[in-house]
């Protein structure tokens, strides 16, 4: 189930970065055969980045496609290494918690104030909102996941998984 949502927020992701690239595009041309761009680009850059960004996270954790310092790592004894991905997890868990508090208060205050942008097309806030939430909380979701993986195999002695066993 959640290959299937991570395939999705990829989908998605990849949709968003053609929107921005197309945005830009036109920005750019409006501004130098019209005179003007389009009406609220940046905001609309701004909010395309979120799931530009943060979408694809969850499946690069599941991947363990994130950027590692393998020169450092590869000189870890084996057990070490196995423990050492379980704390990664872990710690990736402490950061991403408060951020995701944090962004489901962001969107909660957002869409119970009905903010908008200034600009003129006067854009909703929340739906930006509510994508950072969505994506940090797949992160956390697949954090725990990998933790659970990790720590399975520290205690087993054996191997960390280098791609999720599971498919799940």
């Amino acid at each position: 189930m959640m290959t299937r949502i991570e395939t999705l927020m990829n989908t998605i992701a990849t949709l968003s970065v053609v929107a921005l690239c197309l945005l830009i595009t036109a920005n750019v041309a409006g501004r130098i055969f019209f005179g003007a761009g389009v009406p609220d680009a940046m905001v609309l850059v701004r909010e395309l980045m979120v799931p530009a960004i943060l979408f694809p996270l969850a499946s690069a954790t599941a991947a363990r496609a994130h950027v590692a310092i393998e020169v450092v790592a590869r000189f870890f004894p084996p057990a070490l290494a196995r423990w050492m991905a379980v704390l990664a997890a872990l710690v990736g868990l402490v950061i991403v918690l408060p951020l995701l508090w944090a962004g489901w208060r962001e969107f909660t205050d957002a869409f119970g104030s009905g903010a908008l942008f200034t600009g003129d097309l006067g854009l909703p806030k929340w739906p930006g909102r509510a994508l950072f939430v969505i994506a940090l909380a797949m992160f956390a979701l697949r954090l725990v996941h990998v933790a659970a993986i990790d720590l399975a195999a520290a205690l087993r002695g054996r191997d960390t998984p280098r791609t999720d066993p599971q498919g799940s």
